[in-house]
C-alpha cells in the first residue's frame, strides 16, 4: 500500500510541473548578423579536365557605407567602396592599388530599394539597369542593358514567393542571339532565407523583399526550343546552430545529359558569431 502512494505521489508532482508555464526563448535577430568573409572556389569542367579558381573576399560595414576586398588566387586584389549620398551609392573600385576608371551609381526609391544602375567608364555610360517592384516589395521586373545585347526579366509569385521568371536576351549587335528562357524555382522547405548574400555590388536585401526559404533548384526551359530544359542548378547548404548558411554548393548541369559544368562552392563567416 505505501508503494502504491508513492507512485500516484510522484505522478501528482510530475502532473504539476507539466502544467508549469515554460518562457519561450527570445526570437533570434538575424539582422545583427552580416557575413564577415566569403572564401568562393569555382571548378570549370570540360570533358574529363577540369580547372579551379578561388577568390576570399571580407566585408566592413560603416553605417551606410558597405566594403569589401577580394583577393584572388591570380594573386590580384579587387577593393570597392559603396557610399550613399542623397540617395545614390556611389561605387570605386581599386585593382592592386589602382583607382578603376569606372564608377557603378545605384539610385534608391522611396522604399529603399535599388530603382535604376549605371556604370560610367571615363565619363561614358557602358551598362545600366532599371528595376521594378510590386506593392509588397518583391521585385517585379527589371531591365539590364549592355553594349551589344539587353537582358530583361519578368517575376511571377504565388503567396508573395517567386515561382518563375521569364528571361529575355535580346541582340542588338551582330552575333549576338536572341534567347528566351522559363526559369522555374524550388525552395528548401526547412531552410529559411537567414542572411543576405552578396555576389557583387550591394546586398541583395536592396533588389526586393527576400524569399522566405533558400533556393533548392533551379530549371531553365528554353522557349525558343519547345521549353525544352537546357539547364539545371541544384543548391546545397550548412548551417550553424541558429541556421546561418555556412556553406552553400551550387552544381550547374547542361541538358540533356544531365552534364556537370560547374561547381560553385562559398564558405561564409558572420560578425556576431
Amino acid at each position: 500500500m505505501k508503494k502504491i502512494c508513492s507512485v500516484i505521489l510522484v505522478s501528482i508532482v510530475l502532473l504539476s510541473c507539466s502544467k508549469e508555464k515554460i518562457t519561450p526563448l527570445p526570437a533570434i535577430d538575424y539582422s545583427q548578423y552580416k557575413i564577415k568573409t566569403a572564401t568562393h572556389s569555382v571548378r570549370n569542367y570540360n570533358g574529363t579536365s577540369s580547372n579551379l579558381s578561388f577568390d576570399t573576399t571580407n566585408y566592413l560595414y560603416e553605417g551606410n557605407t558597405y566594403r569589401y576586398t577580394r583577393r584572388t588566387s591570380m594573386g590580384t586584389v579587387h577593393s570597392y567602396t559603396h557610399t550613399l549620398s542623397n540617395g545614390i551609392y556611389t561605387a570605386e573600385q581599386y585593382n592592386n592599388g589602382t583607382l578603376s576608371n569606372s564608377k557603378t551609381y545605384d539610385k534608391l526609391n522611396a522604399a529603399g530599394y535599388v530603382d535604376s544602375s549605371w556604370i560610367l567608364n571615363n565619363g561614358t555610360v557602358t551598362q545600366s539597369a532599371k528595376y521594378n517592384y510590386n506593392t509588397d516589395g518583391t521585385l517585379s521586373n527589371a531591365a539590364n542593358y549592355f553594349s551589344g545585347y539587353i537582358n530583361k526579366a519578368q517575376y511571377y509569385y504565388t503567396n508573395n514567393t517567386a515561382t518563375y521568371y521569364i528571361s529575355e536576351r535580346i541582340g542588338i549587335s551582330p552575333g549576338i542571339p536572341n534567347a528566351l528562357d522559363s526559369v522555374v524555382y524550388e525552395y528548401a522547405a526547412n531552410m529559411p532565407y537567414r542572411a543576405g548574400f552578396y555576389s557583387a555590388g550591394l546586398p541583395v536585401s536592396f533588389y526586393g523583399k527576400l524569399s522566405k526559404n533558400l533556393l533548392q533548384k533551379t530549371t531553365y526551359y528554353d522557349k525558343l526550343n519547345n521549353k525544352a530544359i537546357r539547364q539545371t542548378v541544384e543548391y546545397q547548404y550548412q548551417t550553424d546552430d541558429i541556421g546561418l548558411v555556412t556553406q552553400r554548393i551550387l552544381n550547374i548541369y547542361m541538358q540533356p545529359g544531365n552534364t556537370l559544368m560547374q561547381t560553385d562552392t562559398t564558405v561564409y563567416t558572420y560578425y556576431g558569431k
